[in-house]
Order: structure tokens, then sequence, then C-alpha cells
């Protein structure tokens, strides 16, 4: 029997894409018309990926691999924590690492943009955010039962969109840009990659297990 983790998305009702090409499209047009730094809206990226990647961490333990788990309130919270705080560590040294490596050399840090009020507030406004989506995850796993399937397309779709990004990273096209024109094709190619892997989840799965073939008929 195949894993419910290696089975392809089944056929759904395709997500209608303009408001997810409208929702991605904003930091465009922000960093476009109103001057939002490419590096600053990088970083934010850097860091909602980051903590997706905690949080898809203890959402498997949780709904998962330690579903039926014993503990219970404190122990149980503080065990799950700190497992989910090693794999999200992990995960983000491979996937995240190289990003904040690039950020530590360029100029942008040098600029002391945690000084900004602004950039402060979108850093917090991100956290809240994060821990909302944490929370209506698990309340939402709880009401179903087919937590597994779900968690892995959604992990799927977080580690394929940045892939994506560190393709275009390791090829170098950053450092041949500069930071500012090199981080403003990052966010583009981030938009990109979400909207392609929300309307196609598909796409998403044949990167992990590659293209099926069609059955004979």
């Amino acid at each position: 029997m195949t894993a419910p983790s290696v089975l392809p998305p089944g056929p759904t009702r395709r997500i209608d894409p303009i408001p997810v090409i409208a929702a991605n499209a904003t930091a465009i047009i922000g960093m476009v018309a109103l001057g939002w730094s490419p590096q600053s809206l990088m970083f934010l990226y850097a860091l909602d990926t980051a903590l997706s990647l905690y949080a898809m961490g203890w959402l498997v333990i949780e709904h998962v691999t330690e579903a039926k788990a014993k503990e219970r309130g404190l122990v149980r919270a503080l065990k799950f924590g700190a497992s989910a705080l090693i794999i999200g560590t992990f995960l983000n040294l491979v996937l995240v690492g190289p990003l904040v490596f690039l950020f530590a050399e360029g100029s942008w840090v040098r600029s002391a943009p945690w000084s900004d009020a602004g950039f402060q507030a979108a850093i917090a406004m991100q956290v809240v955010g994060s821990i909302v989506a944490l929370v209506r995850t698990h309340r939402m796993l709880n009401e179903r039962d087919d937590d597994e399937p779900y968690l892995a397309g959604q992990f799927k779709f977080l580690v394929a969109r940045w892939v994506v990004v560190l393709g275009v990273l390791i090829f170098g096209i950053t450092g041949f840009l500069g930071d500012t024109l090199g981080s403003a094709v990052l966010v583009l190619v981030y938009a990109g990659a979400s909207v392609w892997f929300t309307l196609f989840p598909e796409k998403a799965h044949e990167m992990f297990h590659g293209k099926q073939d069609k059955p004979a008929a």
C-alpha cells in the first residue's frame, strides 16, 4: 500500500487564480510603486518560511507521528515543542541558511534595517500571523481525518517554493545583479512560485516523487 504522503494530490476543483495572483502581487506592487525594500521583503519571506517549518514540525508530531502519545498537558507541550525546535532548526539550516549567509555579506545588514520602526512592526506582524496560522491549522486538523496527507501537501508546497528560490540564488544571479536588484528578482521568483504551486499542487508533489505515468487504458 502506498503511504499517504507519497500519493499525488487527488483531483480537486481548480483554485480561482485571480485572488492568488492578487495576494502575491501586493509585495511586487509595493516594491515597484511604493519603494519597499526588496531586501526587507525577502527577509520577511525567509522569516515566514522559517516559522512555517517550525510550525510544520510541531503539527506533524502532534497530529501524525505522536498523535496517540499518552503524554498530556505541559509534559506533552514541552516534549513536542523541543522536538519541533530541533527538526525545524535542521530544516532551516539547510533551506533558509544559504539566504541568511547572503544577507550577512551584503550592504543591507550593514544599514541596520532592524532599527526602523516600520520594519520592526512588519516582523512583529509576521510572527503574530504565523502563530495565528498555527493555531487555526491545529484546530482545523482536530476536525479532520486526513492529517498526514494534508500536512504532506503543505510541506511539499513550502519546500518546493523555497527550493525554486534557492535555485535562483545558487545560480548566482543575486551576486551578478547586486543586493537590491538581486533581492528584487528573488521576490519575483518567490511570488511566482507561490502562485504556481498554489494553483498546481501536483507540481510540488512531482518535485519530490517525479512525474507518475498515467495508467494504460
